[in-house]
């Protein structure tokens, strides 16, 4: 009660949303990268992984709220003056978090990446940044089953922070099918580590999806885990619904509703004219066309993509919700095309 009518009074006689919101210059000056709607985290290690991915340990400040094994957050640094957020899954354990009071991030860096690329440079040891609250997540469900895993690329990510936090107190066998392209297979030390320190989890390197045409020998009372590409994962779960197992599944994307009949349309940037489908989000296939858009998070929560619609209808994948065909502010990663489009960048 008391804080809404502090806020009230910032935003009527300070015109600022919050007084927390108002006072960040200067609490800034004391507490390098106090934000107030994000905690903050000090880089203890950023160091450089094989196949282009960066390893980075943060220590959240005591009053971050902990997570729970294959949940995500938000990173936010500022770079080049710019504030950028992406979103990364917690490549570690919340034991490990106990007992040593950091987390670990796996990032793969986008040669091309606003974010991603110039980390290296712009980070530094002690150095801060912000991160979210942790969210969403598949987590494991320890009800005494069988478990399969199948990772694909950066989906190494949940899987081990599960792995690292479960595999004591499951007594069933744990089975893991990494899949990444030659050379690019991540924390495979910390891999084996687990199959020596437990008997029942045992894991297999592949570098080719199409493997998975073998029988994963799953049976009825089998709970089958899957993070990775949309491809990898719905091979995954064909093969898991066909032996009537229980499947979970964790993926930084939303999938299009698409309606029974497929359909085209044109989309309008800068007068050039690119044709799209209902069956993918309007980022992913402006990005293929090289039209001059921006790619941030890719799931709706950095709004880098972020343009004006000038004219036509979109759904929004992450609410549901149909656009009118008037001008308005859409993000392109969460939009799927529902009519021709008008779009300013």
């Amino acid at each position: 009660m008391f804080l809404n009518v502090v806020n009230k009074f910032s935003e009527r006689f300070l015109h600022h949303k919050s007084l927390a919101g108002y006072i960040e210059p200067i609490a800034q000056r004391i507490l390098p990268a106090w934000r107030s709607d994000l905690y903050r985290a000090k880089v203890k290690l950023l160091s450089s992984k094989k196949a282009g991915y960066l390893n980075l340990v943060l220590e959240p400040q005591k009053q971050w709220p902990s997570f729970v094994a294959g949940q995500h957050i938000e990173l936010t640094v500022e770079l080049d003056g710019r504030l950028l957020t992406r979103v990364f899954t917690i490549a570690s354990s919340p034991n490990h978090f106990k007992r040593h009071k950091t987390i670990v991030l796996l990032i793969k860096r986008n040669k091309l990446g606003r974010f991603t690329q110039p980390l290296l440079s712009s980070l530094n040891h002690n150095c801060w940044v912000n991160i979210s609250a942790a969210r969403g997540g598949v987590t494991l469900v320890n009800d005494n089953k069988p478990v399969v895993m199948v990772a694909g690329g950066s989906g190494i990510t949940p899987i081990i922070s599960m792995l690292e936090q479960h595999l004591a107190s499951i007594t069933k066998p744990v089975y893991l099918r990494y899949v990444a392209s030659q050379g690019a297979h991540q924390m495979t030390d910390l891999l084996t580590k687990l199959a020596l320190a437990y008997p029942h989890f045992s894991y297999h390197i592949m570098t080719r999806a199409i493997h998975l045409q073998n029988p994963l020998q799953l049976s009825l009372n089998t709970d089958v885990y899957s993070c990775g590409p949309e491809s990898l994962m719905a091979s995954v779960a064909g093969l898991a619904k066909e032996a009537e197992c229980d499947f979970y599944q964790e993926h930084f994307a939303f999938t299009p509703i698409i309606s029974e009949q497929q359909a085209d349309f044109e989309v309008v940037i800068n007068q050039r004219v690119h044709i799209v489908t209902n069956e993918q989000n309007l980022l992913d296939q402006l990005q293929q066309a090289k039209a001059p858009v921006i790619r941030g998070c890719g799931i709706g929560v950095c709004h880098q993509c972020q343009c004006v619609k000038a004219k036509g209808v979109v759904k929004n994948l992450k609410t549901g919700e149909i656009s009118d065909s008037a001008q308005g502010l859409i993000q392109l990663c969460i939009s799927q095309p529902l009519t021709d489009l008008e779009i300013t960048i």
